[in-house]
Parts: structure tokens; sequence; C-alpha cells
């Protein structure tokens, strides 16, 4: 018998008869499996209830050899597809790279990510019984672009490699492999110059359009049967850990990957108790599960106490999170190195921090944290005081840059008789030093004068004048020392003028035209009018202005209560722009996003409101785009 029908007798007549009884099912969702992107005129009833059972079907979509047979190298079913790329030479039809062929599309069950770097693709799922790549290199000799390079032995089965982050259509699954559609590519510089995979590679340059095979272990898989068309209603959010994998069905060892979260990433629960010991989250616009115990979990109704700091966890074991000050307490979570944390109170009794954890308060050893900086509340910037004015790098100097201290750091560099090249190693050793880069600017609160010598004028007084400042949240100190590369507005004296212009902005599948100003060159839009297309996804939060304390307070997770105002475009007019000293409080925690404001409303960047709510980013279709279906960090490294 050859390979390919013994890898055929591997499907079971059970399994056919679960195939045939799935088909029903998924006959509903078709239109959206066809690109797995839902549309607002497209609902249809989830079936991702059908992985909730830990113990449901870990490969629905198995390799039915029989079938694929169809599509192999050179079959001639793959001529049938659109083409979808046109050569400069004159190329047989079965050369030209094509999409999918309609006799396959029934059978797209899902999207197949690379997570290895330089992935190898094969013709075969195994030892196939003829050389595909001898057949390949053979073919390729009687085109327009014949193979030119050197010929070093060739792998059989070897089609081509591809980088971390290649994306492919799955036709089907199983423990070892995932059938893929390849739209197929010719080498036009015939094995003379490297390729994608590298130096020494060029021979696997040019393959013919067809399934094929690449190995499950260097793959995300997101099924067919996760897919949410309708965005579900969200009222919590977790916080990774560590770095996790995400699932297409909570099972506890075996398990099928369908993505990777990075520690401290930011992901939206759709299910807060635990199925099989695993949250259901909203993930690439399906429901997905991760390990409950590597979450942080927060909620929106939660009722936060005042933080005193935000910290890091250090160390090389697993920390656990005890619900008392003592390891013998009923485990909340797990947490790794570089995880980071909010503190309720440093110290509280027996050698443990209380800090915030799945939304209470919870406890860690102090030993197992550090880098702990003053968490941002309102009430502690406002006990810093009526601001002076607006310190801005925009000076002749400004490239250069300048560099904020915290007050730890501001010590040190005293210390060292404001040396800043001999107090750096020690200042950055305390997580003290903080780039301002030509653009920021930053809300002055005080400023001193520090008089002292130096080491090598002992007799000599030196004086600096220390400017308190709100940078990126942080209250940290700069210096007049040098260049000054900032210039300093007392009062409301900053001010410039901008045009209102027209900047498309799309957020999730909706787009507006939108009044935007273009300012240090990066592109501000409405507060409001982003809260306002943003409470249609995902990720919709509510916006308040509490005039009283000069501060706009914005909940995450929360229905935007604010007027459905019309959004207008721009009107080709300057206008006089300030930068105020509003507070953007985020959750409770003051943030440190530029902010202007322009005939009395507040002007933000869609990338920091994408960074704050983990979504997203990318210039497309001639405008910004805030995707809230994917994540802020790239999602397909693993």
């Amino acid at each position: 018998m050859s390979p390919e029908g013994r890898y055929t007798m591997k499907i079971t007549n059970q399994r056919r008869s679960d195939m045939l009884k799935r088909s029903v099912i998924f006959t509903l969702i078709m239109a959206m499996l066809i690109t797995l992107v839902p549309t607002t005129n497209v609902s249809a009833a989830s079936v991702a209830y059908m992985t909730e059972d830990p113990n449901a079907d870990l490969y629905p979509f198995p390799l039915d050899m029989k079938f694929l047979s169809n599509y192999l190298y050179g079959s001639e079913e793959n001529t049938k597809g659109n083409v979808a790329t046109y050569y400069a030479k004159e190329v047989p039809k079965e050369w030209l790279p094509r999409e999918m062929p309609e006799s396959l599309k029934t059978s797209f069950w899902g999207k197949a990510v690379v997570h290895s770097t330089k992935a190898k693709v094969y013709f075969y799922p195994g030892t196939p019984s003829i050389n595909y790549h001898k057949k390949r290199m053979e073919e390729i000799n009687k085109t327009a672009y014949s193979y030119l390079g050197a010929h070093p032995d060739g792998n059989a089965n070897l089609a081509f490699y591809c980088a971390e982050t290649t994306e492919f259509k799955v036709v089907a699954y199983d423990e070892e492999w995932v059938a893929i559609w390849s739209n197929g590519a010719i080498d036009v510089g015939r094995g003379l110059t490297s390729t994608c995979g590298g130096l020494g590679t060029e021979q696997y340059a040019s393959w013919k359009p067809g399934v094929y095979f690449i190995p499950r272990k260097d793959v995300y898989i997101t099924d067919a049967r996760n897919q949410q068309v309708d965005i579900p209603t969200v009222t919590a959010s977790g916080t990774a850990t560590c770095n996790i994998y995400v699932k297409t069905t909570p099972a506890s060892d075996n398990y099928v990957k369908a993505g990777l979260i990075e520690s401290n990433q930011l992901f939206q629960v759709t299910k807060t108790t635990p199925i099989n010991g695993h949250y259901q989250i909203y993930y690439k616009q399906g429901l997905y599960y991760v390990n409950a115990k590597y979450v942080n979990l927060k909620l929106s109704t939660e009722k936060k106490p005042t933080m005193q700091y935000n910290a890091v966890v250090t160390g090389s074991d697993p920390v656990n999170i005890t619900s008392e000050t003592n390891a013998s307490s009923n485990v909340e979570g797990i947490v790794k190195k570089d995880a980071k944390l909010q503190v309720v109170r440093k110290n509280y009794g027996n050698g443990y921090s209380q800090v915030w954890f799945n939304s209470k308060k919870c406890y860690i050893p102090t030993k197992n944290l550090s880098e702990f900086k003053t968490y941002a509340t309102l009430s502690a910037i406002k006990k810093l005081g009526k601001a002076k004015g607006t310190l801005v790098i925009d000076s002749p100097w400004a490239a250069l840059g300048s560099m904020a201290y915290s007050s730890e750091a501001l010590k040190i560099l005293k210390k060292y008789k404001m040396d800043e090249n001999a107090a750096y190693k020690k200042m950055a050793a305390v997580n003290g030093v903080y780039l301002m880069s030509e653009g920021d600017s930053a809300t002055v609160y005080g400023i001193s004068k520090y008089t002292y010598t130096t080491k090598d004028f002992p007799d000599v007084k030196e004086t600096t004048k220390i400017y308190k400042i709100l940078f990126n949240g942080k209250v940290c100190y700069v210096t007049d020392q040098g260049h000054i590369p900032f210039t300093y507005y007392s009062g409301n004296k900053y001010s410039k003028k901008v045009t209102s212009k027209t900047k498309k902005l799309w957020i999730y599948d909706t787009a507006a035209s939108l009044e935007s100003y273009n300012i240090n060159n990066d592109d501000y839009y409405k507060l409001d009018d982003i809260a306002q297309m943003m409470s249609k996804t995902n990720k919709s939060f509510n916006v308040k202005y509490d005039k009283a304390n000069n501060a706009i307070i914005i909940d995450s997770m929360s229905p935007y209560k604010g007027k459905s105002a019309p959004m207008k475009k721009g009107n080709g007019k300057k206008y006089k722009t300030t930068m105020p000293a509003t507070s953007i409080v985020w959750d409770g925690e003051v943030t440190g996003i530029p902010c202007y404001k322009i005939n009395g409303n507040y002007y933000v960047t869609a990338y920091d409101i994408a960074e704050l709510t983990d979504s997203r980013f990318e210039d497309i279709n001639n405008g910004w785009h805030i995707i809230t279906t994917r994540p802020h960090k790239i999602d397909a490294y693993g």
C-alpha cells in the first residue's frame, strides 16, 4: 500500500460519521468562514459552544488524503482558482500563482500563523512516494524562469520556507500536520539571488499553487468552531502574568494552540467563571481559552482602593499570589518574572505586600517585588498644587532630547555633583531616568534653584534650575544644565496655531472622516469622537469631565454615556491650541498621553487610545485604523 493509502486509513468510519454531522452546523456559518472577518451586515449564531467541553474534539477537520490528493502539487484542480499574480515572461498556467479554487473553499476551516523562525513547508505529510522536489526542478527548468543557481542535494519533500508571522488558510489538520493552501510563487531571480529562506535555499523558491503541509508545532491555528460572528458583551479583562498560550478548547494538557499572549498583555474575558480552570476570552474575533491561574482578572464592577505603587515581579521561579499573608492560604494566581502588579500597601506584614489581583486584595512576598514606582492617582497629582506652566522640548537643541529623573535618581545626581555621566549607571539601576524627545511636553508644578560645586572647581559655585514636572504620568525632574533642549512657558503662554484637517479613522470595520490636527507629526482626534466610535466595539469606554479637579475620567469596559454629537470634518481653518494641565485618569491611574485643547474640546492621538485598550493600530485605507479585535502587540510570535 502506498503512503497515501496508509494515511487515508487513519480516518475511521466514526470520524467520517462525525464529519457528516458537523457539516450541517458549519453550513450555517460558511459565509463567515470564507473570510473569517465578520461584517456589520452579517449575523449568525456562534458555534463556539462546541469548544467549551474540555474533552471537545481537538481535530474536527482531519487530513483526508483521498480528498486532498486532488489539490497536491501540479493537480489540474489548482489551475481553476483566480490568478493572483502575472509575470513579465509567459509561463504555463499551472505555474501562475492562484487563489484557492471554489471546489476547495468549502473546506476552509481557519487560519494558521507561523510562529517559528524559517519554518519549512512540505509537499506531503510524511514520506512521499515520489521525489516532489526533483519534479519541481525539472518543470521550472522548462519555463522562461529556468533555474540557474547552484544544485545542492535537495530534500525530496521540502516545498518552501516561510517566515515568522506568515499566515495561511487551513483546509485540514491533525496531531502532526496542518494542510494549508498556498498561492504559489516563482523565483524570477532564477536561483541567483537569496530568497526569504536565506542564502542556500534558492532552489526551494518556486512552487505551484496547491495544498501543502506544515508541522502543527510551527503554527497557531484559529479554528472555525471558535469564531464569534457578533462581538460579545465583555464585562471583564485579564492581564497575562507570564507568556500564556491561547487554546481552541479548555484542555489542560493536550491542546491546540491558537496564539500566544505575552506577559502583561491585556485581553477581554467573556466568561469569568473558569471552565476546567480556563477563562473564555475574545481573541481574533473568536472565543478561545487561557489558563486562569496565569491571569490577573479585572471586573468592570470592581471597587478599586487607592494604590501606593506599581511594581514588577522579580526572581526566576514562579510566585504564588495568596489570599492571606501566609504560603498555606488559598492560591489566587501565579506570577512570573517581569509581571507587573499594582501594590495597595508595601510591607503589609509578615513579609508580604498587599496587591490588587483578580479585582480584590491579595498578597505576595515583598522580596519578590522590585522597581516600586509611585502610583499616580488623581489625588496625588492634586497635591502637587496649581500648575505653573508648560515645558516643551522645542529649542534649537531639541534634537538632543532631555533627561528627566525620578526623585531617587535626582538625589543620586546631586550626590555626584550634577555630573550626569558619572551618576548615570546608578540612576539607571533604580530605573530613574526617562528620555524626553523632541516635541514632548510636560506640565510644570515647581521650579527651584540648586547650588553646588564640582570636584574640578571646588571654589566655584554653580547654579541650576530644577523643574518639577508631570511626564508620562510620573512626577520627575529636569535640569537646565548644558545645552538646554526645552523652553519653559509660564502660565498659559504656550500655544500654537494648527490647521483643522479631515482625516479618516477606522475603528473595527467602521470608518469616519473626522476633524483632526497634525501636531508634532501626530494626528490628533477629538476624544469624544474616538469614544463614540469605540462604543460599538468590544472595547468601549466612558469619558467624564471633572471640572472641579481639572480631570478627564475614563473607565474602560464601560458603555459610552456621552452625547452622540455629529462627528464633523475639518474646515481648513487655523485655530489656537493649548496644552492644558488636565489630568487624564484611565481606570484610576493618571496617564501621560499628550492632550491638546482646541475650541473647548480635548484632542488625543488614536495611537494612544489603541495602546490603552490593547488594540492593533495600523495605517491603511488612507487613514488610521484601530483594530479592537487584535492585540496591540504582535500576536504571532511564540
